[in-house]
């Protein structure tokens, strides 16, 4: 391909990219100082509004609400298989879902993630920002459960949230008191790449589906 053909697709798919940005910030007065688009008051709300903006399924569950967000799950994908993570918020997890007939296996198992329909986890914290989530393998167990399966539901507890990521880059002495572990992975939203003649795509390097459960 000639290389002004080539540059005039990339314009034209540039031209059709969604504006929606992960980093919904723009510069200050005078460029000191970084102020976000979106009012950050309401965490949860933003959180799930700047979430569900990027393609994630976001439910507020409420006490003893976690069945009833796994099934709307596993309906919705049809999981026979799944691989829970060793995160305190995905406690009762496992046993609910072997309840419905789904098999499931340690979020630790490499082998069994990879034929999972179904990763489920907790996290450290969510951003509101960004509506991102935060997982350290140290707590997970690893990280499979979060990047092998298709399908990915991550369990927020809504005291976690932090307001953007310089907050949780500050925390970082309180999160992790020992020292961070191996890896701490902030995921935003599906995987998706449009490497590709700038065609977006989801799913290749990671669960093409994200559900969150903001925990009460």
């Amino acid at each position: 391909m000639e290389r002004s053909a080539f540059l005039s697709r990339v314009k034209e798919r540039l031209g059709n990219a969604a504006t929606h940005s992960a980093h919904p910030w723009e510069p200050g007065a005078g460029g000191e100082t970084a102020a976000y688009r979106r009012a950050l008051d309401d965490l949860p709300r933003a959180f799930a509004e700047e979430a569900a903006a990027l393609g994630v399924e976001v439910r507020r569950v409420q006490p003893g609400g976690l069945p009833a967000f796994l099934d709307e799950v596993v309906a919705a994908h049809g999981v026979t298989r799944a691989v829970v993570s060793r995160d305190p918020e995905a406690s009762g997890a496992a046993a609910h879902l072997e309840g419905r007939g789904v098999v499931v296996s340690s979020g630790a198992d490499r082998a069994a993630a990879a034929a999972a329909g179904l990763g489920v986890t907790g996290a450290l914290c969510g951003i509101a920002a960004t509506g991102s989530v935060v997982v350290a393998c140290d707590r997970a167990g690893g990280r499979v459960a979060s990047l092998l399966p298709p399908v990915y539901a991550c369990l927020v507890r809504v005291e976690s949230l932090l307001a953007t990521p310089t907050d949780f880059w500050k925390s970082m002495g309180r999160l992790f008191p020992a020292g961070p572990p191996s890896q701490v992975v902030l995921i935003t939203g599906p995987s998706r790449t449009a490497d590709v003649e700038m065609v977006l795509v989801r799913g290749v390097h990671g669960p093409g589906h994200v559900w969150v459960g903001l925990l009460e």
